[in-house]
């Protein structure tokens, strides 16, 4: 029997609902409410009642189904609780001791909400004063503040030479406090030299993912906690100490995809400097982007990823052929500029509209508050999980034989200015 599931928008900025189900939820049906919270989720609206009043029988699968939703409600800084319950709901969550935790109080034998007249809803003030935003061309801006956004000194760490099989690796292990944020080539320390075990790799907040060089390798993490600080070797990168203290959230305009290079340039603008340290948390459209497949140490003279050679970087590389990872949340963390000179230069390439180089972490979906909040929490959070990939972003516009260009639907940005010295030795 198929539960049946209706949405009424409450709150005068839309961004409340309550859903009203009608039906049983059990082992066949309990994945639709998950997929209609979800839903809501995206659309960015973080407080859901469940109307369950109709809802005649609840199963384990059902049970579990409430308990993951609250869950991802309350990870977005929302809530997902049952605002009415029939009396079958009621007696199953109070035998299982999860009422207090599941549902409103009083939510059995509540009245259905019925949806406010028109002028009743724009009439109702608003719980908190409303972010402020401002829209340019397709990206809206959400609570944008650079007020705090202080100069970052970079410093480009290791030997780019490598590329050719001609670099000399410093491989002393590093430790990424949280202060530090970084992306580059590179492994955890205990997995051994970055020359034979270093990927892609993402620093950021005290956590460190990585991809291991080798066609469909998994890829790891290690988040810091308490006295315990990740420690990496690093083959070529770029770091830097401090969090980026400007801050903003994103979206499209009227649902439109937020394409991430003209978001960088937007940033860029606002920030009025020549380059910026980004770090962004986003639900992924579509990303595109390239994963060292082969160890370094096998690199030489004329076989490296660097050659200029399409059969060659073939060997060394996998490049998404197409946008990927639609619905997931991706970590983004790196540099961009709309200029390079100096030491800048050997680190950024054409990103479409402006040069970057940007790496990112890919995880299972996670609702995103609308706006900013704390990046600390919210990479504590996402290094919970395995991260389902890490690769360097590319942006490849060209119409028809172009890869893309990396896509979000939402999320929030921690920028500053930065300036980059050359290479650490």
């Amino acid at each position: 029997m198929a539960l049946l599931i209706e949405a009424l928008i409450t709150g005068s900025a839309g961004d409340r609902v309550d859903l009203v189900a009608r039906g049983r939820i059990d082992s066949e049906t309990a994945t639709e409410l998950e997929a209609a919270v979800d839903e809501q989720l995206r659309l960015g609206r973080h407080t859901i009642r469940l109307d369950l009043g109709e809802v005649g029988f609840l199963s384990s699968a059902g049970i579990r189904s409430l308990f993951n939703v609250h869950r991802a409600a309350k990870g977005a800084g929302g809530s997902c609780l049952v605002s009415r319950s029939s009396e079958p709901i009621h007696r199953v969550l109070t035998l299982s001791r999860l009422a207090p935790l599941l549902m409103e109080p009083g939510a059995i034998d509540r009245p259905a909400p019925m949806p406010a007249p028109a002028a009743a809803r724009d009439a109702a003030p608003p719980a908190a004063a409303p972010l402020r935003t401002e829209q340019i061309g397709e990206v809206v801006l959400v609570g944008f503040d650079g007020s705090a956004a202080a100069t970052l000194q970079g410093v480009v760490v290791g030997a780019p030479a490598w590329t050719s099989g001609m670099g000399t690796l410093d491989e002393t292990p590093r430790n990424v406090p949280r202060e530090a944020f970084g992306i580059g080539i590179g492994a955890l320390a205990d997995d051994g030299p970055a020359v034979t075990s270093g990927g892609e790799l993402v620093a950021a907040c005290g956590s460190v993912f990585v991809r291991p060089p080798r066609p469909f390798g998994v890829s790891d993490s290690l988040v810091g906690s308490g006295d315990l600080i990740p420690s990496i070797r690093v083959a070529t990168g770029l770091f830097w100490e401090g969090t980026p203290r400007g801050h903003t959230g994103f979206e499209g305009a009227d649902a439109a995809a937020v394409a991430l290079d003209t978001l960088l340039g937007i940033l860029l603008e606002q920030a009025g400097t020549e380059a910026i340290a980004v770090l962004m948390v986003a639900e992924v459209l579509g990303l595109v982007g390239a994963e060292l497949i082969r160890p370094i140490a096998e690199a030489t003279a004329d076989d490296h990823p660097a050659a200029g050679r399409a059969e060659i970087a073939g060997r060394w590389l996998s490049f998404s052929r197409e946008p990927c990872h639609a619905g997931r949340t991706a970590l983004v963390v790196g540099i961009a500029t709309r200029g390079a000179r100096g030491a800048l230069a050997d680190c950024v390439r054409p990103f479409g509209s402006v040069n970057a180089h940007l790496h990112a972490a890919v995880f299972p979906h996670r609702p995103l508050r609308r706006g900013v909040t704390d990046p600390e929490t919210i990479v504590a959070g996402l290094g919970g999980t395995s991260p389902l990939a890490v690769m360097h972003l590319l942006a490849d516009p060209a119409p028809v034989l172009g890869s893309g260009r990396p896509e979000m639907v939402r999320g929030a940005c921690w920028f500053a200015p930065i300036e980059v010295r050359g290479p650490q030795r």
